[in-house]
């Protein structure tokens, strides 16, 4: 079995800035380079810092998955007041609360677009080297892919994808007046680099991402812009090639996010034993405290409503209070993508296409076997492309209930597709409250810069 992690030491990370004094960079909330980068010891001080804020409460680490589930349709977003009250009304406001969140992908961006400039410095071998410029690639990659997933229409809105996404940023200096770039190429240059990833990182990395994981978020990429043969394929060569197998014993339901990770993991973040990171995550699950995300009695009801899904112990209610406890794992793993999630890409892929069903057809009864215990009706081996597609969106939405953004995502992607498709209160997919609004300190000082238009979704 192959882990593929990255270890968020903020220890060892101290110590790894005290041993390199010329680089002086805070994990969250600068991304300033104080001196000259020297040598490869440097180098690997900035690369090792571009994870922090990767995982940090405002990224991967809590603020994109509360943000992402403001705008769907599975909280009780009644109890939100303030800013956030804000998102989930569809009113975002630049002087709101996403810009805590998209500050931080571009520490990370910038950290390893630092990276990438320095590389000749790299002077300890070629496969040091590649390695290094792999993993930045990647970091620079999947930070741009949220980024354009939350704050632009998604791909498939408009004619060419020339609609307004992100500010596109390759290095690390400068570029202070740019104007937003096009979804399209957005969507090219996060293709670019998971690509020249793929073939960068080797197979096995220790704890840092390999290829499979460039290949694994090439699979989500794909299937985020609709090109489910790409999709598929890639998909298919993580299931079949990364060494990451399947969890077919109940205990996957804590296994997912425990350590040690489960046999499923592809890429991870996971915690030091003695450092509580993912506390947004944490707080957000816990239904007993006043700041708690609570689900929606209807959200809570189609999770549990089944005795003999297994997936109903994430779920908690305390005086009609809905919650989760997918997160309440100590040390948690921050599982980013896993097979269950592969098996569910691979499957609408090819009910799309209409081809490889058998292999669809295999990996929902999958899904379905190990959550109802073997007491659902699987597929049959006749079913149709349809009845394939219907059977994933469904188990989709409840074994990635809460994880990375999926289900506004998916609200998303199912409306560019063409078919209707619909978050809380009815708003349509496409309207402009289901975007966040960037900071006004982007447009004050830069004339180049157009914010997204707010509100008019209901």
């Amino acid at each position: 079995m192959k882990l593929y992690k990255i270890i968020l030491l903020s220890t060892a990370l101290s110590t790894l800035f005290i041993a390199c004094k010329k680089i002086e960079i805070r994990p969250e909330g600068s991304v300033e380079v104080g001196e000259a980068i020297r040598n490869e010891a440097d180098i690997k001080a900035v690369l090792n810092a571009a994870y922090s804020p990767l995982a940090g409460g405002n990224f991967m680490g809590g603020r994109m998955q509360r943000l992402s589930e403001y705008l769907a349709d599975q909280i009780n977003g009644s109890i939100i007041t303030g800013f956030d009250g804000d998102i989930v009304n569809y009113r975002s406001s630049p002087n709101g609360g996403s810009s805590e969140f998209y500050q931080e992908p571009y520490y990370t961006i910038q950290r390893a677009n630092k990276t990438l400039e320095n590389l000749e410095l790299v002077t300890s071998s070629i496969a040091t080297k590649v390695n290094l410029e792999g993993q930045a690639k990647f970091l620079r990659a999947i930070s741009h892919f949220e980024l354009v997933r939350l704050f632009a229409q998604p791909y498939g809105y408009s004619t060419g994808n020339t609609h307004l996404g992100v500010v596109i940023k390759t290095i690390s200096a400068g570029e202070k007046l740019r104007p937003r770039n096009t979804v399209a190429e957005v969507y090219n240059i996060v293709l670019s680099d998971l690509n020249a990833a793929q073939n960068l990182l080797p197979s096995t990395n220790g704890i840092y991402p390999t290829k499979w994981a460039a290949k694994a978020y090439l699979a989500k990429v794909y299937f985020q812009m609709n090109k489910f043969d790409s999709a598929y394929k890639y998909a298919n060569e993580v299931i079949v090639g990364s060494g990451a197998s399947f969890d077919n014993t109940a205990t996957y339901i804590t296994k997912r996010f425990n350590n040690p990770v489960s046999s499923e993991t592809v890429f991870s973040l996971v915690n030091d034993p003695n450092v509580q990171r993912f506390g947004g995550l944490r707080n957000d699950a816990d239904t007993s405290l006043s700041i708690g995300l609570q689900l929606s009695s209807s959200t809570y009801i189609n999770g549990t409503s089944n005795t003999n899904d297994r997936r109903k112990t994430w779920y908690t209610v305390k005086a009609a209070v809905y919650g989760l406890n997918k997160y309440k794992a100590n040390p948690l793993v921050l599982s980013v993508v896993h097979i269950t999630e592969m098996k569910l890409v691979r499957a609408e892929s090819a009910a799309e296409l209409n081809t490889n069903l058998s292999v669809a057809i295999a990996d929902i009864n999958d899904i379905t076997n190990r959550a109802y215990a073997g007491t659902m009706v699987p597929l049959a081996v006749s079913a149709s492309a349809a009845a394939v597609k219907a059977r994933t969106r469904t188990e989709r939405k409840l074994e990635m209930i809460y994880e990375n953004g999926d289900r506004i995502q998916e609200i998303k992607r199912i409306g560019a597709l063409g078919e209707p498709s619909f978050s809380h209160g009815g708003a349509p997919w496409n309207c402009n409250g289901m975007l966040l609004q960037f900071p006004a300190s982007e447009f004050s000082i830069n004339p180049n810069f157009i914010p997204n238009t707010t509100g008019n979704c209901l």
